[in-house]
């Protein structure tokens, strides 16, 4: 069987520049699993190749002996609108084969998906991590909402970056400007999935409130080594959080990682949870040592009641030892900031800008990236905002993590962009 897997644009309806900072692994992973099972899979970045769901259509159109027996689609909040315009293109030219929709935006749609996506033209809707019955997906063409299933860590295949366009290391890598061009070309690798902890605001339902699953040391090694073949001076490791997980095991695999990657070379930057019993010298040492330059710590908020209301299971005692501990060990902290959190006040943004500027004087920030919180669907936050009667749903236009787009109970939409603009000057 052939078939296409399709991550769809966003850039025709959103005015931004198309996408290009890292691929998405999902898709070259899921091909992976398709060809191990003796299927022909490729993998189109349409949102990097700059296409719009219209030159989709003339491609098939003048490829009509050509098509693909299926199609699958991963669908993210940013490019849902595109994942819609691109399946009625190929329908509108008249492709009739299997069409399968999956990912983070139509798992957290789950709840009447069967009807979204047959008004899509979609045949099947996929809800979180499939590898496990990916290729039955396609062999059997399973219709209506299909509950994926996930495979045992260690039997889930590298990404077949040979089958994806465009390649890995023609994409620019993650912000700062400077270190973008200083560390390209960048690429992309996961180490482990899952994350247990319950922030109210999180969106991610593939991993999400899961225990986590470490892939073994001498993959990720694989993974690494196959990334700096292709020509990746830098990578950035895409987990969830990965230093600043609880429990010994997981402190002891990262530094059996790290030892085993730093031969080659490569710099890596990565995302952690701050924490003060598992955010240790001698792990971000390592980390250090193996190349790791960059952390981008989930901080959100410097006032305790904040970080209380959003359940986000962490301190301000976290926050100043994480900071202090990597930067001592040699790394540059990332902070992420967001404005409008739930019940979060002016005066809980002033409490959160004056100990942002004492991170700054102590020379604790590198980088930030300050954010307006989205209400996503399927997410505690956004359950909370219906309920309380406050919910604007995001416009399908513009970059949605950092516009404006609705009042909370506590903070006018004025006020949200004041405080934004003050943090990122600060």
């Amino acid at each position: 069987m052939r078939i296409q897997l399709l991550s769809a644009p966003a850039h025709h309806y959103t005015g931004n520049p198309p996408y290009r900072m890292n691929p998405q692994l999902g898709l070259p992973i899921l091909a992976a699993v398709l060809e191990r099972a003796g299927h022909e899979a490729q993998v189109y970045d349409l949102e990097a190749l700059a296409y719009t769901p219209e030159r989709l259509a003339a491609s098939y159109a003048a490829q009509r002996g050509s098509w693909p027996d299926a199609v699958g689609f991963t669908c993210n909040s940013y490019n849902h609108r595109g994942v819609r315009e691109s399946i009625a293109a190929l329908r509108g030219v008249g492709y009739d084969g299997y069409i399968a929709v999956g990912g983070p935006w139509a798992t957290l749609r789950a709840r009447g998906a069967v009807d979204t996506a047959s008004a899509w033209g979609a045949d099947a809707w996929v809800a979180g991590e499939c590898e496990g019955n990916v290729v039955r997906l396609f062999e059997e063409r399973l219709t209506g909402v299909v509950e994926g299933e996930p495979a045992p860590i260690e039997s889930i295949p590298s990404p077949l970056w040979a089958k994806h366009r465009p390649s890995p290391v023609t994409y620019l890598g993650n912000p700062p400007l400077a270190r973008m061009q200083a560390t390209a070309p960048q690429s992309i690798s996961m180490w482990s999935r899952g994350c247990p902890h319950s922030c109210t605001f999180c969106g991610n339902v593939i991993f999400g409130g899961q225990k986590v699953r470490r892939r073994p040391v001498e993959a990720v090694y694989e993974d690494m080594a196959a990334l700096k073949a292709l020509g990746a001076r830098s990578v950035f490791v895409y987990d969830d959080e990965l230093p600043g997980m609880p429990g010994e095991t997981h402190a002891t695999w990262l530094m059996e990682v790290c030892e085993a990657i730093a031969p080659l070379g490569l710099t890596w930057q990565c995302q952690g949870r701050c924490s003060e019993r598992w955010v240790t010298p001698d792990v971000l040492t390592a980390m250090r040592r193996a190349g790791c330059r960059v952390v981008m710590w989930g901080v959100e908020s410097f006032s305790q009641r904040i970080l209380d209301a959003m359940k986000k299971g962490t301190t301000t005692d976290d926050i100043w030892h994480t900071l202090r501990t990597a930067r001592a060990a040699g790394l540059e902290n990332w902070i992420y900031l967001m404005v409008g959190n739930y019940q979060e006040t002016a005066t809980d943004l002033l409490l959160t800008l004056h100990e942002f500027e004492k991170a700054i004087a102590e020379g604790l920030v590198q980088h930030r990236q300050v954010t307006v919180v989205t209400p996503l669907p399927g997410t505690p936050l956004h359950e909370a905002a219906a309920a309380e009667g406050w919910l604007h749903e995001a416009p399908e236009t513009g970059r949605q993590m950092h516009q404006v787009y609705m009042d909370t109970p506590w903070l006018t939409g004025r006020e949200q962009r004041f405080w934004g603009a003050r943090l990122e000057e600060a």
